[in-house]
């Protein structure tokens, strides 16, 4: 969980529309369009499915937290793992979270903020 990662060049999304991936906050699944949520507040929505995106924003620590999204886990500021599972994002967002990928999520953010 390397903080240079975020030095990289911005990641292409489709067409000509580049991303700085330390500048995303969340990503969101529907069907084969993904909505991507921005620092600033901007929003748009790329014509690939999270899973295509999965890939080249994997290794700018990301994880998915639900078969519709993926955090950043640089803006992950807390989770609720009782009452439903959520994952809260800024304070403002909150996101699903799997069952099935609970345990590697607090796990993954555990070893993130030792990290950071």
């Amino acid at each position: 969980m390397d903080a240079k990662l975020y030095t990289a060049t911005p990641i292409k999304l489709a067409g000509k529309k580049k991303v700085n991936p330390a500048e995303v906050l969340f990503l969101k699944a529907d069907v084969n369009y993904t909505e991507i949520f921005l620092q600033d507040g901007e929003r748009f929505i790329v014509s690939k499915t999270l899973k295509e995106l999965e890939k080249r924003f994997v290794n700018y620590n990301f994880f998915r937290t639900h078969k519709s999204y993926m955090v950043n886990l640089k803006y992950v500021t807390g989770y609720q793992i009782h009452e439903g599972l959520l994952v809260k994002v800024q304070d403002e967002h909150q996101v699903s979270l799997s069952r099935r990928r609970k345990e590697i999520f607090l796990d993954t953010v555990s070893k993130y903020r030792k990290a950071s």
